[in-house]
Parts: structure tokens; C-alpha cells; sequence
């Protein structure tokens, strides 16, 4: 991969994934992987970039709407079934500048990935993934193949140093 996608994708936040053409005008199937709506709402302009094809670029957004099972995009620069079927497996990315203020406790999961989580001064491992449950996160925390999972709630949750990328968690009293 090229300097300058890598600081396009550093500096970006996956938002979807085009999963197949639908139609015969250009639209995809898109499955959206962010919870944050307001995103997609002026979504003008999108970096696609596939990872399995090592490539990436620039495509503008004609329009975004609702499908029978996920949403519908399309791009102005692709009006045919063939030139979609192009684009199949892409992920989405939108520059992190474009994403809403966070609150002060919150954070992007992607900003939590990779963070290493200590229980209590122990190195309990890296949060490899997140659970949304509905009710609050759960990080799942893996060390030497053995996975925790760990309640990103605020009275388990002591720091989140992300410049240090650590995360401290007090030990669980019922466990």
C-alpha cells in the first residue's frame, strides 16, 4: 500500500461496506457499520478502498436510500450494472474530521481497538473487538489466546489513555 492511502485511511473512518449491485443503474447494496446516522445525512464524497485489491480513491455520492434489506448507494461516476459490479467488497471511509464532537467519556471503537487493557496493574491483553449489547459495550480482551470480556461501563472503567493507547479497569468484585 501506497504513503499516501495509508495516511488517507490513518486519517478515516470505515463507515460500510459495498456488498453487491442491485439493480441495473449502478446502485449497491450497502451495509452500513456505524451507528452514527448523521454520517450518511451530507455524505458528498467517499474514499473507497479494498484491501484484498490494495487500491483506493475517490468517488462522489449521487444518492443514499433506504433498500429491502440495507441501504442503496450510488456514485455519479457509475451509471451501469458493470461498471458497479467494480466496486463490490470496497469499504467505505469518510475523514474522521467529518465525524460529530464526542462527548468527554466517549469514544470511536476504532480509537479503542488495539488498546491495551490493564485489570488492576495486571496486562489482561489488547481489545481485539467490542460487543454493543444494547444496554452498554463490552470489550473483548485477548492475551495468549485466552479472551476476556470486559464491561466498558464507568464504574469498572478507572482511565482511557488513548495517546498511550491503555485502558484502566478495576477487577470485577463478583468474579
Amino acid at each position: 500500500m501506497n504513503e499516501k492511502i495509508k495516511e488517507i485511511l490513518k486519517n478515516s473512518l470505515s463507515i460500510g461496506v459495498l456488498s453487491k449491485v442491485h439493480g441495473l443503474n449502478g446502485e449497491l447494496r450497502f451495509i452500513v457499520l456505524t451507528n452514527i446516522p448523521e454520517l450518511l445525512e451530507d455524505l458528498d464524497e467517499v474514499f473507497l478502498y479494498s484491501d484484498k485489491e490494495k487500491r483506493g480513491f475517490y468517488l462522489e455520492v449521487e444518492s443514499i436510500r433506504e433498500g429491502p434489506k440495507s441501504l442503496l448507494i450510488k456514485f455519479a461516476e457509475f451509471d451501469t450494472r458493470e461498471d458497479a459490479e467494480k466496486l463490490v467488497g470496497f469499504e467505505v471511509y469518510v475523514p474522521k474530521d467529518k465525524l460529530p464532537e464526542l462527548a468527554e467519556d466517549e469514544y470511536m471503537y476504532d480509537e479503542i481497538e488495539g488498546c491495551e487493557v490493564f485489570e488492576d496493574g495486571e496486562d489482561i491483553g489488547k481489545v481485539v473487538d467490542i460487543i454493543d449489547t444494547g444496554a452498554n459495550e463490552v470489550l473483548v480482551v485477548r492475551k495468549d489466546k485466552k479472551e476476556k470480556l470486559v464491561p466498558f461501563i464507568k464504574d469498572y472503567v478507572e482511565d482511557v489513555d488513548l495517546e498511550k493507547k491503555e485502558i484502566k479497569v478495576r477487577k470485577m468484585e463478583w468474579i
